[in-house]
């Protein structure tokens, strides 16, 4: 699986979550909304954001160069 989709699946899956357990947990003030949203979207946007893909390896770069 590549790592941008599974980034995006994880920040889905991350979002998903969120919105069942705040409309489980009955939000209705808007505070509590401004809670749960920034509950939902900093996580994924930390996780997009810092989450890189691993340097390329010595054995990659050469069949790199070899192409």
């Amino acid at each position: 699986m590549q790592l941008v989709s599974l980034k995006a699946g994880l920040a889905t899956l991350w979002v998903s979550a969120a919105l069942i357990a705040g409309i489980i947990g009955n939000v209705d003030y808007a505070a509590s909304w401004t809670a749960l949203a920034s509950i939902a979207i900093i996580p994924p946007i930390v996780m997009m954001w810092r989450w890189n893909a691993p340097p390329q390896t010595m054995s990659e770069s050469i069949q790199e160069a070899r192409r």
